[in-house]
Parts: C-alpha cells; sequence; structure tokens
C-alpha cells in the first residue's frame, strides 16, 4: 500500500474517532482553533518562564521581611495575567469575537481525547473546535458551597433582573503542559502504575517550566435578563469562623450587571444587601457587562453542560441540572493560576472585584497599586493574590514560621473544618478555606487522593510519610481528576 493511501487512511479513523465520540469536546467541524502558546515580553511585560534562580531569589531574600520580595512576586503574576488575558486572532465565530489566550488552550476532556486516540503532539500542531467545555466542580468539592450559596440566595421578583443560576469551571492546560502530559499518557492509569513502587517515593516525570495550568470558574445567567444579580466578596470575616461558611452569608453584598453596558466608565460601585429592594442602593451598586471577561454558550456548549459527560462532572439524569440554553452568558468570577516555573511551581489566583484599586483581602493595596499597562479592559476588575511559598521564611516548619495565605474567595473562601483531613502539624489552629495555601494543598497530589486536604502548612515533597507508596503527580491534582481507568490502580494491588 502506497504511503499516502496509508496516511489517508489514519486520517480517516482518526476522523471517524472523534466525530463519535459522544459529547467530545474535540469534534470534526469547520471551526478550527490553535493553542496558542503564552505571549512574549512585548504583551506581558515579563520574561516567560522566568529562571527558577531569579523567582527562588525571590522568597529567599533577607532583605524582605519574611524573606519574600512581594514587589517582585506582584508584578510577576500580573504579568501572567496580561499574557493570559490577551486578546488573540482565533475565534469560535465572528459574532463571538476574538478568544483570549486562555480561552484556546486545551482543556482537560481534550487532553484526555488525545490520549485516548492515541495521538502524539507538539505545541504547535494542537487543534480544536471550541473552548474547553464547561463543568461542575466536584475535586474536593472546589466551589461547591459557591454553588449552595447561589442556591440559597433570594429569589428575584423581576421580568428583566436575574441571580446566577449556576456555577461551572474548567481546568485547562497551555499547549507545552497539554502535550507533556499526551505524550506521556499521564492521564492512563497503567501509565500511573508504571511510577509506583511499594517501598518508595514514585513520581510522574516533571512537567517542563513553560507549562501552566488553569482553572477558570464561571456563574451562569440566563440569556433573558438584561440586570445580572453578582454576589461579590469585599473582605472575609474576623475570625474566619464567624460566618455560615456553607450559605449566602459567605456573599452577603452584591452588584448588578447592566448588559447592554449604560454605566458611566470608571463608576465607583457600592455594594449592596442581597435583600436590598431601595432602587438607588441598586442603582448605585450597578456596573456594565463589559467589566467581566464573558462569553455567550453555544448549542454545543449548552448540550455539554446539561449532559455532564465530562471527566470532572456529574450525570445529569441522576442530578436534577440540565437548564442550560443556548444564549445564557457566563462571567468569569475566579481563576487559579500555577505555572512551573520553579520545582515547587508559582502560584497566584485572580477574582472579579467591585472595588480594583481596594481590593480586600486576600488581596491588597499593595498587589492592586502594581497592575501594568500590559493589564488591558476587564482583566482590570480582577483582584490578585500570589503565594509563591508554603510558609515563610520560605517553606519553614519552624516553630517561628509564618504563614502565607493564598486562596480565592470563590473556591475556597467557604470551606470549614470537615474540609480538611490532614491535621495542620504548622498551624494547628487553621480550620477554614481561608487559611489555605495553594502549594501545600497541590503537594499532596497523588491519584488515589489519599492524602487529602489541608490548610497552609509546611509539606515536604519527599516525605515518605506521606508519599511512600505513591505516586506524586507534579502538584498536579489534575491528572487525578482526568484518570483513564484502563487496568486496576496500583493502591488495589495486593
Amino acid at each position: 500500500m502506497k504511503k499516502s493511501t496509508v496516511l489517508l487512511a489514519m486520517l480517516g479513523m482518526v476522523t471517524l474517532f472523534f466525530a463519535t465520540r459522544c459529547n467530545s469536546p474535540i469534534v470534526v467541524g469547520s471551526t478550527v482553533i490553535i493553542p496558542q502558546s503564552f505571549p512574549g515580553d512585548s504583551i506581558t511585560g515579563i520574561t516567560f518562564p522566568t529562571d527558577s534562580h531569579t523567582i527562588n531569589g525571590w522568597v529567599n531574600n533577607p532583605a524582605f521581611a519574611g524573606y519574600y520580595d512581594s514587589v517582585s512576586i506582584y508584578k510577576h503574576a500580573w504579568g501572567i495575567w496580561a499574557g493570559l488575558t490577551a486578546a488573540t486572532t482565533q475565534s469560535v465565530t465572528k459574532a463571538d469575537g476574538n478568544l483570549l489566550v486562555f480561552e484556546t488552550w486545551m482543556g482537560l476532556n481534550e487532553v484526555r481525547d488525545y490520549i485516548v486516540a492515541g495521538l502524539p503532539c507538539s505545541s504547535g500542531e494542537l487543534k480544536k473546535t471550541g473552548r474547553p467545555m464547561l463543568t461542575r466542580p466536584t475535586q474536593f468539592g472546589h466551589a461547591g458551597n459557591l454553588a449552595t450559596a447561589i442556591n440559597q440566595m433570594p429569589k428575584l421578583n423581576s421580568t428583566d433582573t436575574a441571580a446566577a443560576t449556576d456555577l461551572w469551571v474548567t481546568v485547562s492546560y497551555n499547549p507545552e503542559q497539554a502535550c507533556h502530559a499526551i505524550n506521556n499518557k499521564l492521564f492512563k492509569q497503567s501509565v500511573l502504575n508504571s511510577y509506583y513502587n511499594a517501598s518508595a517515593v514514585g513520581s510522574v516525570p516533571q512537567f517542563p517550566a513553560a507549562s501552566i495550568s488553569i482553572k477558570p470558574t464561571y456563574l451562569e445567567f440566563p440569556a433573558s435578563a438584561t440586570i445580572l444579580q453578582m454576589p461579590v466578596w469585599l473582605n472575609p470575616p474576623n475570625p474566619p469562623g464567624a460566618l455560615n461558611v456553607f450559605g449566602p452569608d459567605q456573599f452577603p453584598l452584591c452588584v448588578y450587571v447592566d448588559v447592554k453596558n449604560r454605566q458611566p466608565k470608571g463608576k465607583q460601585l457600592v455594594p449592596v444587601s442581597l435583600n436590598s429592594k431601595n432602587k438607588d442602593s441598586i442603582a448605585n451598586a450597578t456596573c456594565n457587562l463589559s467589566d467581566f471577561i464573558h462569553f455567550s454558550i453555544d448549542s454545543t456548549m449548552a448540550a455539554f453542560m446539561n449532559a455532564q459527560d465530562s471527566v470532572q462532572g456529574m450525570n445529569n439524569s441522576t442530578s436534577g441540572y440540565g437548564k442550560a440554553e443556548p444564549g445564557n452568558r457566563v462571567l468569569l468570577v475566579a481563576m487559579h493560576v500555577t505555572t512551573k516555573e520553579t520545582a515547587n511551581w508559582t502560584w497566584q489566583t485572580y477574582y472579579w472585584t467591585p472595588a480594583p484599586a481596594t481590593p480586600g483581602a486576600p488581596s491588597s493595596n499593595l498587589a492592586a497599586g502594581l497592575i501594568p499597562p500590559q493589564v488591558k479592559g476587564a482583566a482590570r476588575h480582577y483582584a490578585l493574590n500570589a503565594a509563591y511559598v508554603m510558609t515563610t521564611p520560605n517553606n519553614s516548619s519552624a516553630a517561628t514560621a509564618g504563614p502565607m495565605f493564598g486562596y480565592n474567595p470563590y473556591l475556597e473562601g467557604g470551606f470549614g473544618p470537615s474540609t480538611f483531613g490532614i491535621p495542620n502539624l504548622t498551624f494547628p489552629d487553621f480550620k477554614y478555606g481561608m487559611q489555605t495555601n495553594c502549594m501545600s494543598c497541590h503537594a499532596l497530589a497523588v491519584p488515589s487522593n489519599a492524602t487529602g486536604y489541608n490548610t497552609d502548612q509546611y509539606v515536604d515533597v519527599n516525605s515518605p510519610a506521606f508519599f511512600k507508596g505513591q505516586v506524586k503527580l507534579d502538584f498536579a491534582w489534575s491528572i487525578q481528576t482526568a484518570l483513564i481507568n484502563d487496568t486496576i490502580p496500583y493502591w488495589s494491588f495486593k
């Protein structure tokens, strides 16, 4: 058989595979999106990836309190946000406009499909046909408390005003991380088993330095509404346990979003109680839809959301969901971002705020004041929190160690004591989501989820006490989320 005939036959098999995958986000269609690599310093204002020695210098600098150079870290984290939210030439439809860089990246379902199909890749060869599909948050109940709070919010008696109907997330990899996962088949249980050693600490191959993983989080609103009620966070309660973490008390205030963008640009917002009926107060709390990164879901996305045939979602047949409709709007409210620029990755998180110049904790006026001109448009309405260490000084377990909180109000803000199964040996009193740290949590990532979830503390990433007989996932809980069960898992071995 001629080589050309063989290639055509192979292409046909691959096409058939993707065309027949039920609810697969990789389908045969007229739209082709090329996942974009992180842009250069002319767009971001930073070098990416930054050399690990430089970043380690920021977290080990004796000239700063706790040896931690917050200014350099915030500048770097804002540069990452500038790159993620930069416009591309890629689009799903002309009416939809150009996608932002992060919207072109590979969702877990898409990476999984490449692995199942046995397709190799390099970062310039990946292709897809839309945004990553939205799924329900299930990993550790991330954002589950916010979803509960939304369902408990007061019902609005207005035909043109609507509260959020649901909360959705998607975990995505940039092309470099996606290709590493695909070429090493890291989502396959059989592959993870190959790194298992009952008497030692196993590990998957380390991701390349240019890897970026993100977890965008969206609130969904009905298409028919022209005014949207958006819950907002101003500051954490003091003490942390002083709120009902599983109810609407997590977000007692809101703003209103004018879909028609009729509000003055740069308007100073005054958030209002969810129950307020005062027209003047509501007017003072109303901003524009253009203050958010947002999009409208299409029929393909709506069908996927309702079916939830997803590696991270639920099945609609038993959960009573299925209300997503084409045209419904989703507003970006939060995003976790981690980069493999250091061995323990860098950790930053972003969330929408009504007061971007004075965002409150877990962000700060210092962080807000360092936002660069490279961050443009709606992206400037998001607050930043960054934590590049577990504790201060850098990852210290000493009795004199200081905490380093790294959490997102819309993701971990409502976690209570029942969420955390790992005792905190560094700070025994830490029991709430507002006392967590992304690095110390993700350091425990293993396929079996045997390690559980923890509040901010020092975690020795080479400790046999945590990891003997386990396979470390290089801080990527997302691998556990997307496992392909092609064999018996190693933790079931006798």
